[in-house]
């Protein structure tokens, strides 16, 4: 940055000139050098120090030194460093100059140097030019605008160096506020930028919160300036699409009218946004961006692209969806779209009509029912059925309606045509009936006809039990139901249409309101129709039932019907009874009727009976009797089906204060047998195992062999791939202390019944999952050798009934979890190991008979014995080896179908366990039927689809059970078939 400039020569002593600028001083003592005798510092800003050199050399004979001239006036803004300095003869020391400007404009100065011995000096001029140095910003401040949350978009700022030609210094604060987090930079604190230097400075901002965010950073552009704030600005936003209106209501909209409406999405963002589509849920909206322009779509910051929403409705009531505008970047822009389809709405009932079948020569009718069940708020909108037609043989098939136009009416109306059929073939016709109304989404449907022609003799019917039905005294208010039976008394089918209550409404209506259908009797059969009557006043009521009959003499055959509102304080109350229906040769549940006074003095009922049919008086009091006031009494009644079909009668009850009859419908059903398919599948065995091992002290050679061959043990039961739940337990039922050793697991040898070992040092119930399951059964086998109490069934019985099998903890013990609760499984196989050389309950005097230890046993399964494997290890004669021949253990296997093996045999103990473990693992034998069978012999059973018949049925279970030999094997799938008996 320094320069030489030219210093005139000064002659002191002796001396010369032309020495190429170098300044020097001659004597006999004394001479130095300088080099350069000027320097010029250039452009400096202010607050800056820019630094030079200027060589000295003693160019002397000897060491002198060189300093500064005291009283010399020098400006402060320059100074140089190293003085005062000794130099030795010939050497050179470089002293550094510094200028530092404390004000703006040119700067000169002048050092003068000099030694002790001589009088003459050596200038150095040093000049420079202060400036300020002021970097300038490209912008004041960053405006990130619309940002969304999580992102993060940067921005750059920069400064220029462009203040004179002088180094300059600068720094950037970090960003400050309250929302600093959310900003970062780049470059923080002090710069050095060089003359015409920039910097370009990078803010990144991420929000993390909605809404406007803000911070400042202060940027000092010169060394002396004061720090200006930058301020930097954005806003956290979900989506950077701004859809305006975001909501749009299309209010009522009529079905087959759509309806538009306008709508603009923004690009909120400072940066291009690419739109890559536009979603909408399947309904009966649309929005389409205007020009349908292709995907992706890319708006400039700002830009704005209009829509349209459509509505066109296809069903009724409100409907509200959300569509989408889907953007790369941020939420998608939202628009509700809500709107509400009305308008009448046509609806024929049945559909298709089917009027069934009519005899040649007659006329069928059937009712069409028009509804409309649209929606209007406005009221101003009825269903107006316009013009109908008939697309079909005018020759068979016609119609009737109201006159044309016909109003139906505001929503819930309903309006009635009948359609007609009248054979002249026996065959099957079809045919269209054309409704057109204004039904915005259905201007104009068919409903689908379909009958059929049969040439039959006339209907020959009974209507039972007479062409009139009397409801009798019925209280006001109180619906009863009563009716009448169609009866084929003809040798060929009887057609009966769907009877219509012609008058005598609304208290005589079809019970809920819904009609019976009509139906083709077969000769002998019959068919139920039912009528309720619910008397609004006092009086006598008069009605009529009309429906179709195949006999072209009398198509229109006419039940009467009759009844009185009764408002005294008797009755007989319900005033219908329904017992619901059973299968022929089933009998229901008694149902009540009940006498009810609510008069203030008695009422004696004289005479009680049931029309004629299936229905009896069970329990009523001798008669006459007196009902007291304020009181009930009841009328027991029962049905027995007898042929299919439905039945009514009623049940009457005289008083002795009128002389008609008190009514109650009664009604039932003779329905078909539901045949019950009981379904099950055969898995590999799944078998609970409960093995009982002697531990008494004369066991010690035959547990010894136990432990030896326990490889047969496990190996059979992997090879039997089973579903197992395996536990242990001892012979004793109580602790036994003073032996001549102990037995380990924590109940002195007495488990009574818990499974070993009752502390739980080890799993006591193994399963297929437990850890290292095959050296736990290894040790839970190692019961001691400490008692002398040997039994087998009451251990067992404590094993397997309450409350251990149920309890994790047994009552009255020590322990914390020494219950048995989840050993038992109600679908799996029960399978029983004894190991003891003793017999079962051998020291007790006079233990209770075997069978009946079997028969509680078997309880455990349900009474399903067959579920009950038994194999036993014991002493079948007397040998070293036994304590006692098991005779009862000999009884337990032939009761329960088990095997025994000589425990005498210790050298086979390994074959025998194999044997044993093949009769204990066996798939199912039995599965329960869900309900009782009405005939056993007629059960059919099925395996893998074919069937089996060497299966017997245990009545005592309700299970079908196969014989050992010819299990089903895992795998198999089995099905029974019957039908059920009476409930």
């Amino acid at each position: 940055m320094g320069r030489r400039w030219a210093v005139a020569c000064v002659v002191v002593w002796a001396t010369g000139c032309g020495d190429g600028g170098n300044q020097k001083v001659r004597s006999v003592t004394d001479a130095i050098a300088v080099d350069p005798g000027s320097y010029d510092f250039g452009d400096v800003a202010l607050g800056r120090e820019e630094r030079g050199e200027v060589v000295v050399r003693n160019d002397g004979v000897r060491t002198t030194t060189v300093d500064s001239i005291p009283g010399t006036a020098r400006t402060p803004d320059f100074e140089v460093d190293g003085l005062p300095l000794a130099l030795r003869a010939g050497e050179a020391v470089r002293l550094r100059v510094r200028f530092h400007p404390s004000t703006l404009g040119m700067r000169s100065s002048r050092f003068q140097l000099g030694t002790p011995v001589s009088s003459t000096t050596q200038d150095v001029d040093v000049r420079g030019h202060a400036v300020r140095g002021l970097a300038q910003l490209s912008v004041q401040s960053l405006d990130f605008g619309d940002v969304v949350l999580g992102k993060t978009v940067s921005l750059t700022f920069n400064l220029t160096n462009n203040d004179g030609h002088a180094r300059t210094d600068i720094r950037i604060e970090p960003p400050a506020g309250a929302d600093a987090g959310a900003f970062h930079s780049s470059r923080e604190g002090a710069i050095s930028l060089g003359a015409e230097e920039s910097v370009t400075v990078q803010i990144d901002f991420t929000p993390a919160r909605l809404g406007a965010a803000q911070a400042t950073m202060q940027i000092t552009p010169c060394p002396t300036c004061s720090p200006l704030p930058f301020v930097l600005s954005g806003n956290g936003v979900i989506s950077l699409l701004d859809v305006q209106p975001p909501r749009i209501d299309f209010g009522l909209v009529r079905l087959g009218s759509p309806k538009e409406a306008a709508f603009t999405a923004r690009n909120t963002s400072k940066r291009p946004l690419v739109v890559t589509g536009v979603t909408i849920p399947a309904g009966d909206y649309s929005v389409q961006l205007a020009g349908s322009p292709a995907f992706p779509l890319t708006l400039a910051p700002g830009q704005t692209i209009s829509g349209t929403a459509r509505f066109a409705p296809t069903q009724l009531g409100p409907q509200e969806r959300h569509a989408s505008i889907v953007a790369s970047d941020g939420a998608p822009g939202d628009l509700d779209l809500l709107g509400t389809g009305y308008g009448p709405v046509i609806d024929a009932r049945p559909n298709p009509l089917d009027l069934e079948a009519a005899s040649i020569g007659t006329t069928r009718p059937k009712k069409l029912f028009l509804t409309n069940v649209g929606l209007d708020p406005t009221g101003q909108d009825p269903l107006v059925v316009q013009r109908v037609t008939l697309k079909g043989d005018p020759a068979v098939w016609s119609f009737s309606t109201p006159p044309l136009p016909w109003t139906i009416g505001q929503p819930g109306k309903q309006g009635v045509l009948t359609v007609r059929f009248t054979p002249n073939q026996p065959r099957q016709e079809n045919a269209f009936l054309v409704i057109e109304s204004n039904d915005g989404l259905h201007p104009s449907f068919e409903v689908p006809m379909t009958a059929l022609g049969r040439t039959l003799l006339p209907c020959q019917v009974t209507v039972y039990p007479s062409t009139t039905v009397d409801f009798g005294l019925a209280p006001i208010f109180h619906p009863t139901t009563q009716g009448f039976e169609l009866i084929n008394s003809g040798s060929e089918d009887c057609i009966f249409g769907e009877p219509e209550i012609t008058s005598g409404g609304p208290e005589f209506h079809w019970p809920g309101l819904v009609a019976p259908n009509g139906r083709t009797i077969p000769p002998g059969g019959r068919m139920s129709v039912r009528v309720e009557f619910t008397p609004q006043a006092a009086g006598d009521y008069r009605g009529q039932v009309e429906f179709y009959m195949s006999n072209p003499g009398l198509q229109a055959p006419v039940v009467n019907l009759r009844g009185t509102g009764d408002d005294g304080c008797f009755s007989v109350t319900p005033g219908a009874v329904d017992f619901g229906g059973t299968t022929p040769g089933c009998s229901l549940p008694e149902h009540f009727a009940y006498a009810t006074n609510q008069c203030s003095a008695p009422v004696t009922v004289t005479a009680a009976r049931i029309t004629p049919g299936n229905f009896s008086i069970s329990t009523i009091p001798g008669l006459p009797f007196t009902v007291a006031p304020n009181s009930q009494v009841p009328i027991g009644m029962r049905y027995t089906a007898n042929t299919l079909g439905d039945d009514v009668a009623s049940l009457q009850v005289w008083i002795s204060t009128k002389a008609a009859a008190f009514q109650v419908g009664l009604t039932a059903g003779a329905v078909p047998p539901n045949t019950v398919l009981d379904k099950w599948e055969q898995s590999t065995p799944k078998v609970d195992m409960l093995i009982v091992i002697d531990n008494s002290g004369s066991m010690d050679d035959e547990q010894k062999a136990l432990a030896a061959n326990l490889d047969h043990l496990w190996n059979r039961i992997a090879l039997a791939n089973a579903d197992f739940h395996i536990a242990v337990t001892s012979t004793a039922m109580t602790p036994y202390t003073a032996g001549w050793t102990q037995c380990p697991g924590g109940a002195n040898g007495g488990e009574a019944g818990r499974f070993f070992p009752v502390d739980n040092s080890r799993p006591r119930i193994l399963t297929p999952t437990t850890p290292n399951v095959k050296q736990a059964l290894f040790d839970n086998t190692k019961v001691g050798l400490c008692h002398w109490d040997e039994r087998f069934f009451d251990p067992v019985l404590a094993a397997l009934t309450p409350p251990l099998v149920s309890s994790t903890k047994a009552p009255g013990t020590p322990w914390p979890d020494d219950g048995n609760a989840g050993f038992l499984r109600d679908d799996a196989r029960l399978a029983l190991l004894a190991v003891s050389d003793a017999d079962d309950d051998n020291d007790v005097v006079n233990p209770p008979p075997v069978s009946e230890m079997v028969g509680k046993l078997s309880q455990v399964k349900k009474g399903a014995l067959d579920l009950i494997s038994f194999a036993g290890i014991v002493g079948l004669r007397m040998c070293n080896n036994v304590e006692q021949v098991g005779t009862r253990y000999m009884e337990i296997a032939r009761q329960m179908n088990g095997k025994l093996y000589d425990i005498c045999d210790l050298n086979n103990f390994g074959t025998m366990l194999d044997d044993a473990l093949g009769t204990l693992l066996l798939p199912l034998s039995s599965f329960p039927l869900s309900a009782h069978p009405r005939d056993a012999a007629a059960i059919a059973v099925t395996v893998n689809g074919a069937a089996r018949t060497d299966f017997r049925y245990d009545a005592g279970t309700n299970r079908i059970v196969f014989p050992q030999d010819a299990l089903p094997p895992p795998g198999s799938h089995i099905s029974a078939t019957y039908d059920p008996n009476c409930n």
